[in-house]
């Protein structure tokens, strides 16, 4: 069986292809294996914004923001939070 880590890579290794729907399926598969995985809650939101799905991309966004915080990791968690705010305004101005 492979570990959330090498689903994550599999995830990775499409993202940098330019699929992010099979990007999206592997990251989702680390999810489930590590539900605090919080570089596969990233790059899926990422993936399902530019699938189309902003407000999903957002949704994940905001749980690593979460993980971020709860690790006491507050840099990386305001990072993520400024993009959480981009996709809204995108979204808003019609760029999805």
């Amino acid at each position: 069986m492979m570990s959330a880590e090498e689903f994550f890579q599999r995830g990775r290794e499409f993202d940098v292809k330019g699929k992010g729907k099979e990007a999206i399926i592997e990251y989702t598969r680390a999810i489930e294996l590590d539900p605090n995985y919080v570089e596969a809650y990233f790059y899926r939101g990422n993936a399902l914004a530019l699938e189309g799905q902003p407000q999903k991309g957002i949704e994940d966004a905001q749980k690593a923001v979460a993980i971020y915080q709860s690790r006491g990791d507050s840099v990386r968690a305001s990072l993520v939070q400024h993009l959480v705010e981009n996709t809204q305004e995108g979204m808003r101005e019609g760029e999805f």
